[in-house]
């Protein structure tokens, strides 16, 4: 249960009247809501600028050519690629005779994008995209490979585009509280409405006056507002790519997949030397990381993660905070220390 006081909120263990370590508070469900809600806005409120430029440059960049090969597949064999609600109603039209064509291509390709998407979940660990920390170069060129393959095969099997799609689409889910989706915009449109609505909204309980906003507001607003520019960037790039696709396809035929493809290879390549680059300070967050998970989740605190810690903060005082703030939510550092953690997951706002 909850118990407030003073304008203070913390746990208390019902039996034993007492305030719970964070691994033990985690089994409540406010405060495990009340944690998801304020990391989701903290990851939304805070990308660098260098990873927002490049999650939006290669989300444009992917949806782009997943719309170029799309429409060079519905050019081709009058089928979409890229997402599999059409090849979905497909197969039930072509049961009744509703539509003409057979029914195992569809089937197929509803499977190979399964297919794909699968081979991206063996190679990327994760949903969320975390620049450096993945494998995305493989998923790259495996799509490139995939897309030439069908090039060189002159384009009789559509199916290796729908599982180069599965795996470009699987390869980033999220990122800073937003779903991607690079090869179909179903979902990229409803955020995008959903979050024009939700500014309208807050800007019509305010009085229709930004002076009246809340810190909260501020926050929810910049999170919708950054949602609402890269769902557009998304949606326009995938037209864009239809448009370019489609032209290419008139005027190329065969070779018009060489566009998608070679854009596809080009971003893995920029990733993989991004990567290069960036080597030592990527592995020291993903690192980092890792030592953070594994007090969450209610390991000891080890001597060598504390020297880590210090290590990479390059200053006495902000290991010291580091390691009390590491200390409270494990239960070592005494009830008021537990107190202020609880204020600080659970009052919206706060850090501890």
């Amino acid at each position: 249960m909850v118990a407030s006081g003073a304008g203070q909120h913390m746990l208390i263990d019902d039996q034993e009247d007492k305030p719970v370590t964070l691994p033990e508070a985690l089994g409540n469900r406010a405060l495990r809501n009340a944690i998801l809600e304020n990391v989701q806005l903290a990851a939304a409120l805070n990308p660098s600028a260098r990873e927002k430029l490049g999650v939006h440059a290669i989300g444009m960049a992917l949806s782009f050519c997943a719309g170029a090969a799309n429409a060079i597949a519905f050019a081709k064999w009058k089928l979409y690629v890229s997402h599999v609600s059409g090849s979905s109603t497909a197969i039930g039209l072509r049961m009744e005779d509703e539509q003409p064509g057979d029914v195992p291509t569809p089937v197929e390709l509803v499977v190979y994008f399964i297919v794909g998407a699968w081979v991206a979940g063996l190679i990327i660990p994760g949903n969320t995209m975390k620049m450096g920390q993945a494998r995305y170069e493989v998923v790259l060129f495996l799509v490139a490979a995939m897309e030439l393959l069908c090039w060189w095969h002159e384009l009789r099997y559509p199916e290796m585009l729908a599982a180069a799609m599965g795996l470009q689409n699987a390869m980033i889910t999220s990122w800073s509280g937003a779903v991607l989706r690079t090869t179909h915009m179903t979902g990229t449109a409803t955020d995008l409405g959903s979050a024009l609505g939700r500014m309208l909204s807050r800007f019509f309980r305010r009085g229709c006056s930004l002076g009246n906003f809340s810190d909260q507001d501020w926050d929810e607003h910049t999170v919708d507002r950054q949602k609402f520019v890269l769902m557009n960037c998304l949606l326009y790039s995938f037209i864009a790519g239809g448009v370019v696709g489609a032209g290419a396809y008139g005027c190329m035929e065969l070779h018009s997949l060489l566009i998608p493809a070679g854009m596809t290879a080009i971003i893995g390549a920029a990733h993989l030397l991004y990567c290069i680059q960036h080597q030592e300070p990527l592995a020291t967050e993903k690192k980092a990381e890792e030592v953070f998970a594994r007090q969450l989740s209610g390991g000891g605190m080890e001597q060598d993660d504390m020297d880590f810690m210090r290590q990479i903060s390059g200053e006495s005082a902000k290991a010291a905070r580091t390691e009390q703030f590491i200390r409270q939510i494990m239960g070592e550092g005494g009830n008021d220390s537990r107190m202020n953690l609880c204020k600080a997951v659970v009052n919206k706002g706060q850090k501890p």
